[in-house]
């Protein structure tokens, strides 16, 4: 039985992609104080994970 809460464990929170993405992206619960910072923070949030998502798939090949 502990065997499989280690399994279901480690599904839900250590391997969890998702889990993972949206700790990439805690930023965007940042709170503004109006809608112009906002729209440019969530711009700012795209184009960094876009440029992180970028490099990683360039250098896919070479990380192991």
């Amino acid at each position: 039985m502990k065997r499989l809460f280690k399994i279901f464990i480690k599904g839900l929170v250590i391997e969890n992609p998702l889990l993972i993405l949206m700790i990439g992206i805690c930023s965007s619960v940042a709170v503004t104080s109006n809608v112009e910072n906002a729209i440019g923070m969530g711009l700012a949030m795209t184009f960094v994970n876009v440029c992180a998502e970028l490099m990683i798939s360039l250098f896919r090949k070479l990380i192991p």
